[in-house]
């Protein structure tokens, strides 16, 4: 398995993209890491002995890191060790063995017949013959260079004789006759085991989508992470506008506030940190801006309807719409760049279709956007998969609880690719949401779930 730390920024999720988030989300739906572990050492080691032993006994070499990945090596070593003459090699030394569920099955295969020896350097590895070499170095936790020792071991191993095999993706580097992905493919021309996980979990949002996503760096300077730019509120309604830029104040360095006129004061008294202007400026502010987000509090005119279509025509920024956005535009104006994030009349009424997960997907491929449907179960899809959020309550009902899952979208999209965006704020907002309903019930407002994110956030990055 393969739980190291790794943060996304622009793109796509890919294979290997998925899985690390999986990894990360399965102890929240309940499955067993340990067991996981187990199913994943024991197919890849069928798989080995199927194709490269063939009921006759065999010299085998097993190079495992310090991750999860070495875990699975460990595991596999012990199955293969039943009719095969097995060694493990770890590269480094048991203390730094970094998960307990690899700790445990280091302590297993101690107690069995393979040979086990820590390497610190590729000179120590032996240049025995060996029928087989299976490479558990680094898995899903790398990816560009491998830093030494690992890089000059990969190269040892693949001077070595036999067969190479490697578990779940070859380390960067290693020449692999075979790999053996878990779960899903990850390499071209992988051959998958199943290691016991439901298929549809990898579409259910967890942990692992806010703790991948992209971190300010330690170094990083002001500015270095992300601009929002927030066109929001009028005379009416303005604690929406005040609900979203603070949400999105949170993740990014600065939020551009355009409003009506009669809300500028209050934006203003709401934080001192916003830079605070009339919706005449918004189109000419929009340029220092890395995402946008549309609607929360807007007065649906006329004149604020031009205003949207007018910021959508630059397709190279990144959009979020909500509220009465989804009421004024025109889903024609929408681009690959806009996430649309309506509750099920507003899906209604701006796509002129029933809001279930058929059309949600449909709706997302035909207009070349994403769209989140926000019920008991959010939706969210980008016209290829629908993934699911169950995180969150009947509490978060109340007004401006949407406006903060906007404000946290176009927080997380300033740095973010914007589907990673949608599916990390829909969990951190419902989860943040959770966390209130255990403590009071559903005697929580917008208020409380602005001011517990932050705590949120840091518990799901541990």
């Amino acid at each position: 398995m393969r739980r190291q730390c790794f943060r996304f920024g622009a793109g796509k999720m890919n294979a290997a993209e998925r899985m690390r988030i999986l990894d990360a989300n399965l102890s929240y739906y309940g499955i067993s890491i340990s067991d996981v572990m187990e199913n994943a050492g024991k197919g890849v080691a069928l798989e080995i002995d199927t194709r490269f032993c063939r009921g006759k006994r065999k010299k085998i070499a097993v190079f495992c890191g310090l991750g999860n990945n070495g875990g699975d090596g460990f595991v596999c070593a012990r199955y293969l060790a039943k009719k095969n003459s097995v060694s493990v090699f770890l590269a480094g030394v048991p203390e730094e063995i970094r998960t307990s569920e690899s700790k445990l099955n280091w302590q297993k295969l101690k107690k069995t017949r393979v040979k086990v020896k820590c390497v610190s350097s590729a000179s120590e590895i032996p240049a025995g013959k060996f029928d087989v070499v299976v490479e558990a170095l680094a898995g899903l936790g790398v990816k560009g260079k491998l830093r030494e020792p690992l890089g000059s071991i990969v190269r040892r191993l693949n001077g070595l004789s036999g067969k190479k095999a490697a578990i779940d993706v070859p380390a960067p580097g290693f020449v692999a006759d075979l790999t053996i992905s878990l779960h899903n493919a990850k390499a071209k021309g992988a051959v998958v085991v199943d290691i016991g996980i439901p298929k549809g979990l990898e579409t259910f949002t967890g942990p692992g989508n806010v703790k991948f996503i992209r971190r300010p760096a330690e170094k990083s300077h002001k500015g270095e992470n992300g601009v929002v730019l927030l066109v929001a509120g009028s005379k009416k309604w303005h604690g929406a506008s005040v609900f979203a830029g603070i949400a999105a104040s949170r993740l990014c360095d600065l939020v551009l506030f355009a409003t009506a006129r009669e809300n500028i004061s209050v934006a203003k008294k709401a934080s001192p940190e916003f830079v605070v202007f009339p919706l005449s400026e918004a189109k000419r502010e929009m340029a220092r801006a890395d995402s946008v987000l549309i609607g929360p509090g807007l007065e649906p005119s006329v004149s604020n309807k031009k205003l949207v279509k007018r910021l959508l025509l630059d397709k190279g920024k990144k959009f979020v719409l909500d509220a009465t956005a989804l009421r004024i535009a025109n889903p024609n104006w929408l681009h690959k760049n806009c996430a649309v994030t309506p509750h099920h009349a507003e899906f209604k009424s701006l796509f002129g279709a029933e809001a279930n997960e058929r059309n949600v997907k449909a709706m997302a491929k035909k207009f070349k956007c994403i769209v989140l449907l926000k019920g008991p179960v959010d939706l969210i899809s980008d016209g290829v998969s629908v993934y699911k959020n169950f995180a969150g309550n009947a509490g978060m009902t109340k007004g401006g609880t949407g406006d903060v899952l906007a404000g946290l979208i176009a927080g997380f999209a300033a740095t973010n690719d914007l589907l990673l965006s949608c599916l990390a704020a829909t969990f951190l907002n419902g989860f943040a949401g959770d966390l209130l309903k255990e403590e009071r019930g559903f005697m929580f407002n917008a208020q409380d779930l602005m001011e517990r994110i932050p705590l949120a956030k840091k518990a799901l990055e541990r």
